[in-house]
């Protein structure tokens, strides 16, 4: 809580409950002194207190009233905070018999819902003017009346049915991303394809709303990223932000569209090979909370700290500028420290691995190995994913550079296994596994030279296959296998491949 809301908690509490407020303030003083929440220190402080017998019951009744006081400090805080105040006031009105002012009021909520794209509360609005109508046997109904709220219901319904649609379908779409990561076969493909062959993802311009229009873009973007198809999906992530700039006023309480939309195509861009153009959107990124006028909120500035680091985090280990990257891990260790709590397993995850390729291709394998580990044991999410299969083959090539044959064998094991049970298995993972096999039982340097010439020219061929891109999106294997056979940096190697990205883009 900031301190405004702490101040008007102890006024509200005083107001409302004036004889029982003197055991909750206590608490509430004992808690927001500490740094981290400890209840066992809590009970120690409340020993010699009366109150102790009762601490679960007033800890609970506590909760409850800074709920009550933060839900009336933030009254007005947003366009449904104040929808939701004058609909409570239609109800009152109403209950009370007081007919004209509950309509008067309800017009209001009309507006602000109307102005603001609110579609399930215009449903809730024509249902009192519905009721309103009805009062005294319709004494106060016209035709007239009737007919224009008949078609403003069909309005809100209609849009509101083409959002949910939209919705579904992006959704559905993420949720394979998210999960399964890219497409790396034809039913994959298919399967996105199929998600898009509906009338209603044709064309923008017959769409209702802004927000519909913004989906459609978003939904498009998701769906070329998962089929590769970069160009596409930047022309549509531009798309979906010019909506949000050119209807700021509808989204302006949703920071997160424009933060998590410019980061998307900055993201692309970087595949690309557009740097130039990633880091001036950077910039933009990092000025969008002002110009946007953001509220100054915890939630903002996690979300600026974690999308902002990982992906200059992201530019410069695409350039091969890994001294760079490793320059933020400060930063990244900072912010994690500061968010831990509330920053989620997936975003860890990939600081995780950024961290560990940034240090792997600055030629600190034995910090690669760290990181990647941390990654594989700290983290609990779907093992699945596509952060945690290259945390695991990022941690075999760390275990490589950094000599560590002997304990190779194990970690290769647990790999293969992991990704034959978790249908991981493409053209790429079991070039890399037999190459890795090959690594340790190679007894020479001759006979080691041999294996990753076979592995480069094994998967030189995959950098065009549109299946494998996603290889190429967590790490450079062709690189690495050239710093192996020439002898030079595997980071210099990088930066060459990434300006010759850049000169064909």
């Amino acid at each position: 809580m900031t301190g405004s809301e702490k101040r008007y908690f102890k006024v509200f509490t005083l107001r409302l409950a004036p004889g029982t407020s003197g055991d909750q303030h206590f608490l509430f003083d004992a808690i927001a002194a500490m740094t981290t929440y400890d209840e066992q220190a809590l009970l120690e402080q409340v020993s010699d207190r009366r109150s102790q017998k009762h601490f679960t019951t007033i800890k609970h009744r506590l909760y409850d009233a800074v709920l009550r006081s933060l839900s009336a400090f933030h009254a007005e805080g947003s366009v449904d905070a104040r929808l939701g105040r004058l609909m409570h006031q239609v109800e009152v009105l109403h209950d009370k018999a007081l007919y004209e002012d509950s309509e008067r009021i309800l017009n209001s909520a009309r507006r602000l819902a109307r102005s603001h794209d609110r579609q399930l509360v215009l449903l809730a609005i024509a249902r009192w003017d519905q009721r309103l109508l009805e009062r005294n046997n319709y004494a106060f109904a016209t035709k007239e009346r009737m007919v224009r709220l008949q078609q403003d219901t069909d309005a809100a319904m209609a849009e509101q049915q083409e959002l949910n649609a939209l919705w579904e379908s992006k959704s559905r779409i993420l949720l394979n991303l998210y999960r399964g990561g890219q497409a790396r076969c034809a039913e994959a493909i298919a399967e996105v394809h199929g998600i898009l062959d509906q009338p209603l993802l044709r064309d923008p311009d017959r769409l209702r709303t802004p927000r519909a229009r913004f989906l459609y873009h978003h939904l498009h973007s998701a769906a070329s990223f998962a089929t590769g198809e970069m160009p596409v999906c930047m022309d549509h992530l531009t798309s979906a932000f010019n909506t949000l700039e050119e209807a700021r006023a509808k989204f302006f309480e949703e920071p997160n569209l424009a933060i998590s939309t410019l980061s998307n195509l900055i993201y692309v861009k970087v595949r690309m090979g557009l740097f130039e153009d990633a880091f001036s959107l950077l910039h933009d990124f990092r000025s969008l909370p002002a110009r946007w006028n953001m509220p100054e909120t915890e939630d903002l500035d996690l979300k600026l700290f974690a999308t902002s680091t990982s992906l200059e985090l992201s530019i410069h280990s695409r350039m091969g500028a890994f001294d760079k990257a490793l320059e933020l891990t400060p930063v990244v260790e900072r912010g994690m420290a500061r968010h831990e709590q509330r920053l989620g397993p997936m975003r860890k995850a990939a600081f995780f691995y950024q961290l560990a390729y940034a240090h792997f291709g600055a030629g600190s394998p034995d910090l690669a190995l760290r990181w990647s580990q941390r990654l594989l044991n700290d983290i609990h999410i779907d093992d699945s994913t596509d952060i945690v299969c290259f945390g695991r083959m990022l941690n075999l090539m760390a275990h490589i550079d950094a000599g560590k044959l002997d304990t190779v064998p194990y970690a290769l094991r647990n790999t293969g296994r992991f990704l034959s049970t978790r249908a991981r298995t493409h053209r790429f993972e079991p070039g890399f596994l037999a190459m890795v096999k090959d690594v340790v039982k190679a007894r020479n340097p001759i006979e080691l030279q041999a294996v990753y010439a076979a592995f480069l020219e094994k998967i030189a061929p995959l950098e065009l296959d549109p299946f494998e891109q996603v290889v190429f999106e967590h790490m450079d294997p062709i690189a690495w296998a050239q710093s192996k056979l020439t002898g030079r940096p595997f980071a210099e190697i990088v930066r060459e491949r990434a300006m010759r990205v850049k000169a064909a883009a």
